[in-house]
């Protein structure tokens, strides 16, 4: 795991986040030993708890948050869809949500990725939070490097691919 540290790079301030919400929800559900708790239907509580946890990502000295990306799917109503978005938007996040389809979850992982890709080309970061866990991130954050950016991962030990860990510049245990 990296050990990257602010001042290594006095010049990087602009942050931006991008959250697997689904997965960040699963793991948090749980930690907190929740039964039956549905990712894709997660009580609008729940959310406020995950940004506790995250939130001191994004707020350290000299750090200029730039925007915080929460991908998920969501399974229900237009309107259970809107009470998802809006709690997000309170939270501060820039919901990027998926309607479940046959009970799949399609198009978070690849959203998440493209955004990530996009903004790093474009410069509109110098610190990228990812807070996931799974292998699939790897070539992502690798490629992201290549660009110039920190990545900094966040996620619980237990559901965090090794390779992943690894891939990291610094990484904070939940």
């Amino acid at each position: 795991m990296g050990s990257w540290n602010s001042k290594q790079t006095p010049h990087y301030k602009k942050v931006m986040g991008f959250i697997d919400g689904s997965n960040l929800l699963i793991e948090l559900s749980k930690k907190l030993n929740i039964d039956g708790f549905r990712a894709d239907k997660p009580p609008l509580d729940i959310l406020a708890k995950a940004t506790l946890l995250i939130h001191h990502m994004f707020t350290a000295p000299g750090y200029v948050p730039i925007r915080k990306y929460w991908f998920a799917s969501y399974q229900g109503s237009e309107s259970d869809h809107v009470n998802y978005a809006k709690e997000l938007r309170r939270l501060g996040y820039e919901p990027v949500l998926f309607k479940k389809l046959n009970g799949k979850e399609k198009g978070v992982d690849i959203a998440l990725a493209t955004e990530m890709l996009v903004n790093a080309f474009n410069q509109n970061y110098d610190i990228g939070v990812l807070v996931a866990g799974d292998k699939d991130y790897v070539g992502l954050v690798n490629e992201v490097k290549r660009y110039g950016p920190i990545i900094h991962g966040a996620f619980f030990e237990r559901g965090l691919s090794e390779d992943l860990a690894i891939a990291f510049d610094a990484f904070t245990n939940l």
